[in-house]
């Protein structure tokens, strides 16, 4: 994500960085004017030979507001120039106009590394696809509105399909608003992860580390090839600190998630990115002036989302997903060594554009690279959706955990074992109460929550009857609750391969 903040820059200040002459007559920044883009012969765009040409590449991208004779940056983020007549390739919400909160871009140029960029040029959006949280701006003004012919630097696009885990990576951008110069850093291909809706590769995750700002800059390969865009990142990161820390596991596993929990820092990092397969239409739609056909999400009602009917439920496991979005073979536990996890659940009560989280974590430990943090929904209403999790060397053996989240509020949770020996054991719960227990949840005892009700939204266990369950063999806690939810029974640390049968005989 672009950092956002509210700056307020004087215009003579202004001035002096876009290096215009006093002299607007108190008009700030004129509307641009429209203009073609330009059609000179430009030379192809060559992989960089230096960081220093990278660098010139990078642009930092900005979204102003006026305020009476003040300027106001309201949030910066990153790009690259792809063509030398001023196309720059960044991310959606980098330039977001939907709310119509910022008035102009503006476009600030590298010319040395240990300076700030400087402030030069106005863009315009040519197309933007906010699902993939993609765009492409074009420049169109220098401040002044005058229409510009340029010969920027450019970096050639690569073939994202090539890039194998391993591959070193080189990652620019700007980390912040202001005075900031640009960032170098540098790392290795650490996995891919799919996603629903998407063909191909999804994500590139990277080791990397990359501050917020960086959102929508440039990552190329060992050749100078631009083949990602860093994109992931949290919400409400500042300066690359991180600084959001949520409650998405039930820490004290009282079967809440909530203040009491223990919160787990999320972002300030980015460790995804988009390939830039994915931006290739936008390109091209770009380039030839024609309109790009991607409907975008509609923005989040005034006042946020009623999430009384949005329920998720029937969390199952799967080696990967066929061709018609379905589940392949379902696995109680994953073999070692395979390539990809993914979790397909069904859902209802969905809006177009409610931001949505899918946690992975591994062993207890958040999987940032492989989770899916404050997505946009695209999807229907309602239906069956899914998230996987892939590395083709083969995922580490542990467990795996996954957490689902609608704008902040918890929705479900399950877990699964990948790797080590886990056979599939049969468990009873036999009822020798006298009352009915409406909800039994089971789960691995290294597993951070509850995770899904076992007896789903219809059934019961009552009084002298008994309830067959299968699971992967390994150590289990139980926790059964009456129908108004109040908790009937916790037994914790049974090892399934030795206890069969779990009698419930009363609560008290």
């Amino acid at each position: 994500m672009g950092t956002r903040t509210s700056i307020v820059i004087t215009v003579l200040a202004l001035l002096a960085l876009a290096g215009v002459a006093c002299g607007l007559g108190g008009q700030i920044v004129p509307e641009p004017t429209p203009v073609e883009p330009a059609r000179v012969a430009l030379p192809t765009a060559a992989p960089a030979s230096s960081t220093a040409d990278l660098a010139r590449a990078t642009v930092q991208i900005l979204a102003l507001k006026t305020a009476g004779d003040s300027y106001e940056v309201l949030w910066s983020g990153s790009g690259t120039i792809i063509r030398a007549d001023g196309l720059i390739l960044t991310n959606g919400h980098v330039v977001d106009d939907r709310l119509a909160e910022y008035e102009f871009l503006g476009v600030a140029i590298t010319d040395r590394t240990d300076e700030p960029p400087e402030l030069l040029y106005l863009a315009e959006i040519a197309s933007a696809d906010y699902a993939l949280d993609l765009a492409v701006i074009r420049i169109v003004s220098d401040l002044d509105g005058r229409p510009v012919e340029l010969r920027l630097p450019a970096i050639a696009v690569g073939d994202s399909d090539r890039v194998e885990i391993g591959d070193h990576v080189r990652v620019l951008g700007y980390p912040g608003i202001g005075g900031e110069t640009i960032t170098f850093t540098e790392g290795a291909v650490s996995g891919f992860t799919s996603e629903r809706a998407v063909d191909g590769r999804a994500w590139i995750k990277t080791d990397a580390t990359i501050a917020g700002g960086n959102s929508g800059g440039m990552a190329v390969n060992a050749a100078g090839e631009l083949i990602g865009i860093p994109t992931r990142a949290s919400a409400g990161e500042t300066d690359g600190d991180i600084v959001d820390c949520r409650s998405v596991l039930d820490t004290n596993r009282d079967g809440l998630i909530d203040d009491n929990d223990t919160c787990v820092p999320i972002g300030g990092f980015i460790n995804g990115l988009r390939p830039v397969n994915l931006a290739r239409p936008l390109i091209a739609a770009a380039e030839s002036g024609e309109a790009y056909a991607a409907a975008p999400l509609a923005p989040p009602p005034a006042g946020g989302y009623d999430l009384s009917d949005t329920y998720f439920r029937g969390l199952i496991f799967s080696d990967g997903v066929s061709e018609d979005d379905r589940p392949k073979d379902l696995w109680y536990a994953l073999p070692g060594g395979a390539p990809e996890l993914c979790a397909f659940w069904d859902y209802e009560g969905m809006t177009e554009g409610m931001r949505w989280s899918a946690y992975w974590f591994v062993n207890g430990e958040l999987d940032e690279g492989g989770s899916y943090l404050d997505e946009l929904w695209d999807g229907d209403s309602a239906g069956n959706w899914w998230v996987c999790v892939l590395n083709e060397s083969g995922l580490d053996d542990g467990l795996y955990e996954l957490v689902l989240e609608v704008e902040g509020e918890y929705m479900l949770a399950d877990s699964i074992f990948v790797g080590g020996d886990h056979s599939l054991v049969d468990f009873a719960l036999v009822n020798d109460s006298g009352e009915q227990v409406c909800y039994a949840y089971i789960a691995p005892s290294q597993a951070e929550n509850w995770g899904q009700d076992r007896l789903g939204r219809e059934e019961s266990v009552s009084p002298g009857e008994r309830r067959e369950f299968q699971f992967a063999s390994g150590t289990y806690d139980v926790l059964l609750a009456d129908c108004d939810g109040m908790t009937l029974l916790e037994e914790y640390n049974i090892d399934l391969a030795q206890e069969r049968t779990l009698r419930f005989s009363g609560s008290g």
